[in-house]
């Protein structure tokens, strides 16, 4: 992690005060209809993600299909508030497809470890965070929102993220710490954290001793002290001065890779033939048949095509050429095309009058077959007997010339006339 860790604490003020003062929460619980998995299930937002996680520790009870409900009603409040702030802009939360829609795709993940190994933030913190790098995927891709359902180590420790601007990040929600304080601010303000938030040097109102959280108002969702209020009492950098649309020459969460940027939205049509799959190294594109896909604009999008058994990957067509690695960076609407085939085609070859027909693996004076490379352009000749003449051909080629190619995108047949002079 190349960002210091940093604590969201509930400050020492009765709660029953602080309620009166910021309102109960009263978020409604989303509809929730998907189940919890140990495996990644495919994504239905392209780009960088932030991969949303329930853990608990070695010998910890698993409460993930009671918290589940509660964690994909927090990434939907999150994403509505988050546009409520800007309209442009909404966290790239990791989503799959269920019945009921796209909901929060929930890992489940235990800890190697029980729970009293976990006895102050910072040893949590660093098992959380070797644990999450198992699940899998480039680090630089991905956020992690962990909610930690293990004892409170610290009743008043309401979460720890930390991160960097360009790379690597974790966010962790202590869903036994901090009676009466809503999870989704918690979450909100930990992700800030493991966006990068606040940078080293820049801010005007970084808290003094503190260069991650703001002071100047208790109601920015980056203040130090949670409060137990709904996360629509808070806002996104109040005053836009420190660390959001700020203006500013040091790094702005703005322009983080993990928003989604939703007024430059471009689709990318992924067109397969043949047997094989197109996967993106960022997530988003994991595709066994035809498929479009949504991306921000400018995104640099990396694609590998692997074939299916019994076939091999021939090309791209395109946005993208050749047979290597597809790198592009998307300017509007972009299209792109994946060929493959098995790894021979069959050329026969039919021989009328005395000649011969020769390719690369047939000589043919009458009829022959013989397996020849998909897609590779392949000249096939007519040669006169003595006495006799090539006419024409028919079939895959035409004409009276005695050369011809053909394409070997299919199985081909060749038919050759030869007359006397």
């Amino acid at each position: 992690m190349t960002s210091a860790r940093r604590a969201l604490l509930l400050p020492v003020l009765a709660l029953a005060t602080l309620w009166a003062l910021a309102g109960a929460p009263g978020a409604a619980a989303a509809p929730w209809c998907g189940t919890t998995s140990t495996a990644d299930r495919p994504a239905t937002v392209a780009g960088h993600q932030i991969r949303v996680v329930y853990a608990t520790a070695a010998n910890g009870a698993d409460r993930s299909a009671e918290w589940a409900p509660r964690i994909s009603a927090d990434v939907d409040q999150i994403e509505t508030w988050w546009q409520s702030q800007d309209s442009s802009r909404t966290p790239r939360f990791d989503r799959a497809s269920f019945p009921c829609g796209a909901q929060a795709d929930i890992r489940l993940l235990v800890l190697p470890v029980e729970e009293a190994a976990l006895l102050d933030g910072a040893s949590t913190f660093d098992a959380v965070e070797a644990a999450a790098a198992t699940l899998g995927g480039s680090p630089d891709d991905v956020k992690v929102l962990v909610y930690l359902d293990v004892p409170a180590a610290d009743a008043n420790l309401c979460g720890q993220g930390g991160g960097s601007f360009t790379g690597a990040g974790l966010a962790i929600v202590y869903v036994r710490a901090c009676a009466g304080v809503s999870a989704a601010p918690v979450a909100a303000h930990e992700l800030l954290h493991a966006f990068g938030a606040l940078p080293a040097s820049g801010p005007p109102h970084a808290c003094p001793g503190d260069d991650g959280h703001p002071c100047d108002s208790s109601g920015d969702i980056l203040y130090p002290y949670a409060q137990p209020a709904d996360l629509s009492a808070f806002a996104l950098d109040v005053g836009r001065d420190d660390y959001y649309a700020h203006g500013g020459t040091w790094v702005d969460m703005r322009d983080s890779k993990w928003l989604r940027h939703l007024d430059a939205q471009v689709p990318v049509v992924l067109v397969v033939r043949g047997g094989g799959s197109v996967a993106s190294a960022v997530p988003g594109i994991a595709c066994g048949a035809s498929c479009t896909t949504s991306w921000d604009d400018g995104s640099a999008l990396a694609l590998t095509a692997t074939p299916a058994a019994g076939q091999r990957f021939v090309r791209w067509g395109g946005v993208c050429t050749g047979g290597g690695p597809c790198f592009a960076t998307l300017s509007g609407a972009t299209s792109v095309t994946a060929l493959f085939a098995p790894p021979t085609y069959r050329l026969s070859v039919a021989v009328s009058g005395r000649g011969r027909v020769v390719a690369a693996r047939v000589s043919c004076p009458a009829r022959c077959a013989a397996p020849e490379p998909s897609y590779a352009a392949l000249e096939v000749r007519a040669l006169a007997a003595a006495g006799w003449r090539f006419a024409r051909w028919s079939g895959a080629c035409a004409g009276q010339r005695p050369r011809c190619r053909v394409p070997m995108s299919a199985d081909t047949v060749a038919r050759a006339l030869f007359v006397r002079r």
